[in-house]
């Protein structure tokens, strides 16, 4: 079987910490991220999009380091650094030299744990946030996906746009993002994944000054209401200034640990990778459509299945005919043999790909940490080589059925 996790070093510091560490001497260089387990589904809805906001702010300056040295002491060290937020978690990550290890294990802890939310950093920056939620609505592609979630769920966090709403963005104040910050950047959920040419021992050394005397607190908690069981189709139209029409087509599924997850990843597979995706092969290669694809998301607490296409306005009916055909054609007679290895082969390749850089392989890690324990990668990888053609049949039958299916249609006016 394949290991993707050999020699990893995992400890959990005593307030709660998980550090993990794995040598990897592909490239004289090391990638620490930091991995939060507070996303958009921890945040009650006065606060929606407020992770994002906080995203921001870990840059903005410590007690030790003012606005901009953060990043201006990363650069220095020969590193560049980034961070996420997603539905279940926030990320921040570095890439640098492995010489220069100690100075971003440093800088990261600083960050992470002394963050002084200046008020009027916190204005500037919400300001940037807002203009980048007002062109994320000039995307067509993502207003039909979020208003997908919308229709979808009529309970849950991810019915909410994500980023958070411009009146709520420009409510907030020091206080709500430090009130959101000391209660959900606690050790206990927080996951700190170190990988690149170190010497694991030193690694965890210099972890363990670093992040050992940051105080062990429960943190709140505040989950996402759960979403009732239902069933029926579900709708809806929106009219606006794009050109083409966007398609966007979902089913509930299931959470990533289901054992039926691996098998919907790879119907979404067969479906909608490659050029020999039964989307593409249908839509995109006689020109019903301009783009076509499918994919399976799940994260944490739930699944949603979904297919997209993108086609002119007056072609929206016979793609969604086209795209439901084959969905149905998976459920009534699953992939041949050919379609299955097709699947699996660059389903796996896309897989395996994430964890070349060092950031991806400290990123893996660490979600996998979060969901289960670092050595879920190896079990995700095996799953995913060990589903049958049977197997995806019987999901897309039993997830997949046109008396459950909700889509969104974006016209233009």
């Amino acid at each position: 079987m394949t290991r993707w996790t050999d020699r990893v070093r995992r400890t959990v510091l005593p307030n709660g910490l998980t550090v993990l560490v794995q040598r990897e001497d592909s490239a004289p260089a090391a990638s620490v991220v930091t991995h939060v387990k507070a996303g958009f589904f921890d945040e009650p809805d006065h606060w929606a999009g407020i992770s994002h906001v906080l995203e921001h702010m870990f840059f903005k300056g410590t007690a030790r380091r003012g606005p901009g040295d953060i990043a201006r002491e990363t650069k220095a060290a020969g590193g560049n650094l980034n961070a996420g937020t997603g539905y279940d978690h926030t990320s921040y990550f570095v890439v640098l030299p492995a010489s220069s290890l100690e100075a971003a294990i440093d800088i990261q802890a600083d960050a992470l744990q002394h963050s002084v939310i200046n008020a009027d950093e916190l204005a500037r920056e919400l300001q940037v946030i807002i203009q980048e939620a007002r062109r994320k609505l000039d995307s067509a592609a993502s207003v039909a996906h979020e208003t997908l979630n919308a229709v979808m769920f009529d309970q849950h966090r991810i019915r909410r746009w994500r980023i958070g709403l411009e009146a709520v963005l420009a409510g907030f104040t020091r206080d709500d993002v430090r009130g959101y910050y000391v209660s959900r950047y606690v050790p206990r959920r927080t996951v700190v994944s170190i990988v690149g040419a170190v010497d694991e021992d030193a690694a965890l050394r210099l972890a363990d000054a670093a992040y050992g005397e940051w105080r062990d607190t429960p943190g709140a908690v505040d989950p996402s209401p759960g979403e009732p069981p239902h069933d029926g189709v579900r709708v809806r139209t929106l009219r606006g200034d794009v050109t083409h029409a966007q398609l966007a087509i979902g089913w509930h599924g299931v959470p990533p640990l289901h054992p039926d997850a691996p098998a919907l990843d790879m119907a979404a597979a067969i479906l909608g990778m490659g050029r020999g995706a039964w989307l593409y092969r249908a839509l995109r290669e006689t020109g019903l459509a301009t783009s076509a694809s499918a994919h399976f998301y799940a994260p944490t607490e739930l699944g949603v299945f979904g297919v997209s296409a993108e086609a002119e306005p007056e072609m929206v009916n016979t793609v969604l005919a086209g795209a439901g055909a084959q969905v149905a054609r998976l459920a009534h007679s699953g992939p041949g043999a050919d379609d299955l290895a097709r699947a699996r082969t660059l389903l796996l390749t896309r897989w395996a790909r994430r964890l070349e850089p060092m950031d991806g392989r400290a990123t893996a890690l660490a979600e996998a940490e979060s969901l289960k324990h670092y050595s879920y990668l190896d079990e995700e990888y095996a799953a995913l080589e060990a589903v049958t053609a049977a197997q995806v049949r019987d999901v897309a039958e039993r997830y997949l059925g046109p008396e459950r299916v909700a889509g969104v249609v974006y016209q233009p006016e």
